[in-house]
């Protein structure tokens, strides 16, 4: 039995008492929003219901499940946080072992590091979000690919190493069937899962057989559950319709609504004054599926009446994607973490900021600097189409959490070695000119919201 590296167990020893204390601390604190939703949902699951529709929503399984099983096995609902206790140890121990992979052992502890102290993601291990499942899924699907191809992850292909098993493509594809269960919008990572594990081997049969391989495994994960909740609703269901209300979200007279703290409503009241200069609701149905279908067409409708508004607004959505504070940030300046001092949640509100900024911009500019072979466009696709998809709905900064892990790899490999990453990018003048633009924009787009993290300070 391999023996876990001494850096990787400490880092691992620190991430659990990180994670633990508030655990214990705040485990009992009422919930908010989709946690509400989430526990209900369990509910129906224990008492034999299934999975049911909310006011228009029918979330993905995965998560609700999730919850269940803890409950059955630990005896309360607040008990999957011991789960996701153990998927977060879980994420930062590929994390670690997949960048040693690519840029060797410094840039692994850093990179793990950067996870293990990242005040957000302890947040998400000790609330009732989906964020920890949905982050170990992905990333492990990205770290099974790099299995099912048998070569390290910053190589390009080398055409004499022979190909490894096609059934090792297998493992990726239950994973991103997972994904699919947790999360919808992991549908259409289907083709990125493709196009990783054909990546530089296009004219190589092997290689299109493990494809075929991934996406199949990937269609069985899901398909007991999409037949079932199918015949339920009386309508195709993958794992959620929830398409409808993003559009309404996103696609309405109001601006594009989000709920972090500082630019979007945090009460029923705010809420509700925003929403009535919008168009309403289309009547909520017995049927989740009627009703996301409606929801959708009317935001089809608003799209085709209002293009330049559309378009003109996919700045502001990518903007509260990366708006570099959090839920946690949320909870903080709303009193819900109750019992730290002043100095600490004001710690903690920098914490989360120069966190965020650190993975996003320190990612991208990794990514041009030391990105190479498949891994550098698995990221980048599966990335860029999160991304995508939420330029045309509404974003919320929790939908990148999952995404943050792909990029640690990346700041790693420029913090380990920032002269070799100058280097790379002062050799063409293509990766310099990109990673310039790219991390501008980006920039650009975080700074926006960094005000609202502080209410003194609400606006530039």
């Amino acid at each position: 039995m391999t023996r876990l590296p001494r850096a990787l167990l400490i880092l691992l020893a620190l991430a659990a008492l990180l994670r633990w204390w508030p655990l214990e601390e705040w485990s009992s604190r009422p919930c908010v929003r989709d946690e509400c939703t989430y526990r209900a949902l369990a509910t129906n699951l224990l008492r034999g219901e299934g999975m049911v529709g909310t006011r228009g929503w029918l979330w993905a399984p995965g998560y609700p499940a999730a919850i269940a099983v803890a409950a059955k096995l630990f005896g309360q609902i607040n008990d999957v946080k011991l789960l996701q206790l153990a998927a977060a140890l879980g994420t930062i121990a590929l994390l670690w072992r997949f960048t040693r992979d690519h840029f060797g052992e410094r840039a692994a502890s850093i990179a793990a590091l950067l996870l293990v102290v990242n005040p957000t993601h302890i947040f998400y291990a000790s609330s009732l979000w989906s964020e920890g499942f949905y982050t170990l899924l992905l990333f492990g699907m990205v770290y099974a690919i790099g299995y099912a191809r048998g070569e390290p992850p910053g190589q390009d292909p080398d055409p004499s190493r022979p190909l490894p098993s096609p059934l090792r493509a297998l493992l990726p594809g239950v994973l991103l069937g997972g994904c699919v269960l947790f999360r919808g919008v992991a549908t259409y990572l289907l083709p990125c899962l493709a196009v990783a594990l054909l990546w530089g081997r296009w004219r190589n049969r092997k290689a299109w057989r493990a494809a075929g391989l991934g996406v199949l495994a990937s269609a069985l994960v899901v398909a007991p559950y999409s037949a079932q909740a199918t015949a339920k609703f009386g309508g195709i269901v993958i794992s959620d319709r929830t398409l409808g209300q993003m559009m309404w979200l996103g696609n309405n007279d109001f601006a594009p609504l989000t709920f972090d703290f500082g630019n979007g409503p945090l009460d029923d009241l705010e809420y509700d004054r925003i929403t009535a200069s919008g168009r309403d609701h289309c009547p909520f149905e017995a049927d989740p599926v009627k009703q996301d279908a409606c929801e959708v067409e009317a935001g089809l409708d608003w799209i085709r009446a209002h293009p330049g508004a559309f378009v003109t607004r996919i700045p502001l959505r990518v903007s509260q994607l990366v708006n570099p504070h959090s839920l946690l940030t949320r909870n903080l300046r709303t009193g819900r973490w109750k019992g730290l001092p002043q100095w600490v949640d004001e710690v903690l509100v920098v914490g989360v900021a120069l966190g965020s900024f650190v993975v996003l911009l320190g990612g991208t500019i990794g990514l041009f600097a030391r990105g190479r072979g498949w891994y550098a466009g698995t990221a980048a696709l599966i990335v860029g189409y999160h991304v995508a998809a939420i330029a045309c709905l509404a974003g919320l900064s929790r939908y990148r959490v999952p995404l943050e892990p792909l990029w640690m790899v990346f700041a790693a490999g420029l913090f380990a070695d920032p002269r070799a990453a100058w280097a790379a990018l002062g050799a063409s003048r293509a990766r310099l000119v990109g990673a310039a633009v790219v991390t501008g924009v980006l920039l650009a787009l975080m700074l926006r919201f960094l005000p609202t993290g502080w209410p003194l300070w609400s606006t530039w």
